[in-house]
């Protein structure tokens, strides 16, 4: 017998602007790592594309600091800056690419929101990415698969079924914007991160 091959870990990948991390995020990521045993599960925060309007994203090194802040608690759960590092605009075929490199012993998920799987088709290399990696597809509000969806039955795709996530970044912009209280939807550390700077008033 040869040797025994080290075992790969399985990571969940998460990615988005994060801005900022909620609640939500953080409920996802423990469902999702529940759901198919997955022992870390990393935030891949996207920098800004600098092609595009800022409006309200806040710089990327604050964005991966409130990331950090609210997975500190969570062993399992860490933030990852790999592509602030690679050319703009990010494409994820890229990002996996550079991951499964710089990390050979894991075993990658993408995880990935049911209005993202619509988009999926015109991704840059889908089928490159499914070479790779299982995707984790999460419900979203108002965002249904169609029964001819072309990658519906695709053996690589996983279907949570799962509460949907029904809160967003956007809203909760909003509602700091307006001085309305979120401390229910935020990582404690991260409201009084976001209060201290006066962020999205």
């Amino acid at each position: 017998m040869g040797p025994t091959l080290p075992r790969e870990m399985k990571t969940g990948l998460l990615f988005g602007t994060f801005n900022p991390i909620h609640r939500s995020h953080l409920i996802l990521a423990q469902s999702l790592a529940e759901w198919k045993e997955l022992e870390e599960l990393w935030f891949v925060v996207t920098p800004h594309n600098p092609h595009k309007e800022k409006g309200s994203l806040l710089n990327d090194a604050e964005r991966l600091h409130m990331v950090e802040l609210a997975t500190a608690r969570f062993p399992s759960q860490h933030a990852c800056d790999i592509e602030f590092s690679l050319p703009q605009p990010n494409y994820t075929v890229d990002s996996l690419e550079a991951l499964m490199s710089t990390h050979p012993s894991r075993k990658f998920y993408l995880c990935m929101g049911a209005d993202n799987l619509l988009s999926f088709p015109r991704w840059k290399d889908p089928n490159r990415i499914l070479s790779m990696v299982d995707v984790l597809v999460y419900p979203r509000p108002g965002a249904d698969i169609p029964v001819d969806f072309p990658f519906g039955n695709h053996p690589k795709i996983s279907i949570m079924e799962a509460p949907l996530m029904d809160r967003s970044a956007t809203e909760i912009r909003a509602r700091l914007g307006m001085l309305d209280s979120v401390d229910q939807d935020l990582p404690p550390e991260v409201a009084a991160y976001i209060e201290a700077r006066q962020h999205y008033r």
